[in-house]
């Protein structure tokens, strides 16, 4: 796991003074139980938290504890898709059915790179409700036929859970593992994250945070159970913290203490997709936050938003990664939402 590294006392106090109170600030404004925030810049790395885990007991949040982190799970994936494409077991270009048995006869005509980047045509996919108790595979033949599309492949983007379902299904079977298994050992342990997801047993020795709702007229904030079914693990079932994203986000810019990803496939995931107008999703390669052909992509999620310099989404400490991982809603300013 990811630690704060040192730097000068005096300088590395004012630092972070600013950061808790930009973030106890927010976190109240927002109604936001807890909260952590995450820095690195200069060979320097900052975490500072504030609030609780959980509104019930009053656990006090910590650098380590993991949260709920929504939808950047989908980057997670997409880094793991990479992986594998670094490999040469993948290639971006590859048409889906070619490494998901379910889609090869009724499967979209996409590929794995419009899978990634949300340009395949799929439908967002159904509430987590609806698809409680259905595997993966009958997930897939459900909802990611050709007959699902919303629009062409590769014409246009829009935003899918649905996909991201297709691609845990890929990496599972290219790999032989679980998605949870694959997300392990081959992304997760490399990058020092102790592995957590949700619809799982919580991590022994890792504090965990719960979502919440608020109420806005009473300012009451209560718990609430994670809804997600087990196949949308690979699109939004992972826990992490701050540091973890920072972890992550270092890893793809070559500045990881494990190093980083070819420079020849950083190179082939950051390619431009067909975009309409500027977006701001988690993407294989998406992470240094430059505009690249018709698409400005830099990460971002339901409860976690991590982003990486240069940027031009908000005002943001300068030549840094900043993250954020409150247990309900970002916290602090974002570049998009989902």
């Amino acid at each position: 796991m990811l630690r704060p590294t040192p730097a000068p006392s005096v300088e590395r106090s004012k630092i972070r003074r600013v950061l808790e109170d930009r973030l106890t600030a927010l976190a109240r404004a927002h109604q936001v139980p807890g909260a952590q925030l995450a820095v690195h810049g200069d060979g320097m790395t900052l975490a500072v938290e504030t609030g609780v885990l959980d509104a019930e007991t009053g656990e006090p949040f910590t650098a380590e504890a993991a949260v709920p982190i929504g939808s950047v799970t989908k980057a997670y994936t997409a880094t793991l898709v990479a992986l594998l494409v670094a490999d040469g077991d993948v290639e971006l270009d590859d048409p889906l059915g070619e490494h998901v048995p379910e889609l090869r006869r009724a499967g979209p005509p996409c590929t794995v790179r419009q899978v990634l980047s949300h340009t395949a045509g799929l439908p967002s996919g159904p509430d987590s409700d609806q698809v409680a108790s259905v595997t993966a595979a009958r997930y897939l033949l459900d909802h990611c036929t050709d007959r699902s599309l919303v629009m062409p492949p590769g014409t246009d983007f829009s935003y899918s859970n649905a996909g991201y379902v297709a691609a845990g299904r890929l990496i599972e079977t290219v790999t032989g593992m679980s998605w949870q298994e694959a997300m392990r050992s081959v992304l997760l342990d490399p990058l020092g994250t102790v592995p957590s997801f949700i619809g799982t047993a919580a991590t022994p020795h890792r504090p965990t945070a719960r979502g919440h709702s608020a109420n806005t007229a009473t300012g009451r904030t209560r718990p609430v159970r994670q809804n997600l079914a087990p196949a949308e693990a690979a699109a939004g079932a992972l826990r992490a913290s701050a540091l973890d994203l920072v972890a992550l986000g270092r890893a793809h810019l070559g500045d990881g203490p494990r190093g980083g990803r070819p420079m020849s496939s950083r190179r082939r995931c950051a390619a431009p997709c067909p975009a309409p107008t500027p977006v701001c999703w988690p993407t294989a390669g998406a992470w240094d936050g430059r505009s690249s052909g018709t698409a400005r992509r830099c990460g971002s999620g339901t409860t976690a938003t991590p982003r990486a310099l240069p940027a031009r989404c908000g005002p943001i400490p300068p030549r840094g990664w900043w993250s954020a991982s409150p247990p309900t809603r970002a916290a602090a300013p974002s570049c998009g939402t989902n």
